[in-house]
């Protein structure tokens, strides 16, 4: 495996794990505002994509440019959303699905 792709999983692992830990806190968080739904729901996705691009980058796929630069798009939307949220784990959300956005902005260039 050549190591920008290794870099590519990383990072999509990475932002799969916030995703998944700001979505279940978000929704455990009985203090959270109808505001937020739509924040847990892109995490939710966002999640499920980066591990759908990375199995994708992980096989070397045939599409796997279009996988990604679809995840890349799902990452800034995640990103942008969780920024509007003050929790720790909005903030960790953020910046996973910033270096996962640039990961697959960057990734076969």
């Amino acid at each position: 495996m050549l190591p920008r792709q290794q870099h590519v999983l990383n990072a999509l692992a990475a932002c799969a794990a916030a995703c998944d830990n700001c979505a279940a806190l978000g929704f455990a968080d009985f203090s959270a505002t109808p505001n937020q739904l739509r924040s847990l729901q892109l995490s939710r996705d966002c999640a499920d994509l980066c591990r759908l691009a990375a199995a994708f980058v992980a096989r070397e796929a045939e599409h796997t440019i279009y996988i990604l630069r679809e995840c890349a798009e799902l990452c800034r939307a995640c990103a942008n959303e969780c920024t509007q949220f003050a929790t720790d784990y909005h903030r960790v959300c953020t910046e996973a699905c910033r270096r996962g956005e640039d990961a697959c902005r960057t990734a076969f260039v």
